[in-house]
């Protein structure tokens, strides 16, 4: 094997490109119930979203078996195939005419479907589930190198907005964390 010099490395030497960590594009399709209450939403939300967890997939069982005095290992499914938690963080902006924090009030709404803590109304899971949360991953020229489906996705949880501080000029960001049935995974 030739030295690790970048003449002799296929990666430098035929142009392969990096992938980066901010290449990536959020699209998230609210509730139906949500969706004429807030028709922007699936564009305001991914000018908003400034960070995404992909799903990692689970790690296989393993079941022993024993013969005698020697055990043998074999894969089985995983224990869980559903996302129980994963995260998407938004910027928070307030809009210029209403004054409404737009992300918020979309990310609230949507929880309330859920349960609203105001009232204890709660919704049947058809009712409350997103049908399509897709997270693109593309390169510098805008082509998808890598998709994910979030298939029934629902919020189960938002924070950030909630500690303020004299000390700092930090922009708030507001995270939002679902629950998701199942994901599609495709790469290019």
């Amino acid at each position: 094997m030739p030295l690790a010099h970048f003449t002799n490395v296929s990666t430098a030497t035929d142009l392969h490109e990096p992938v980066y960590k901010n290449l990536f594009e959020v699209r998230i399709t609210l509730p139906t119930a949500l969706q004429t209450v807030h028709p922007n939403a699936t564009a305001l939300l991914l000018e908003n979203a400034i960070k995404a967890s992909l799903p990692t997939y689970p790690d296989l069982a393993v079941q022993t078996q024993r013969f005698k005095y020697s055990t043998r290992l074999y894969p089985t499914t995983p224990e869980e195939t559903s996302i129980k938690s994963t995260e998407i963080q938004f910027n928070l902006n307030q809009h210029k005419d209403s004054n409404s924090v737009f992300v918020f009030r979309m990310l609230k709404d949507w929880y309330d479907l859920a349960w609203n803590n105001e009232t204890g109304q709660l919704s049947y899971k058809r009712n409350l589930k997103s049908d399509l949360v897709t997270i693109d991953i593309h390169d510098r020229e805008g082509r998808v190198i890598r998709r994910v489906n979030w298939i029934n996705a629902w919020i189960t949880n938002f924070t950030g907005w909630e500690e303020h501080d004299w000390t700092t000029g930090d922009i708030q960001t507001l995270t939002a964390k679902f629950a998701v049935d199942y994901w599609n995974d495709l790469y290019y």
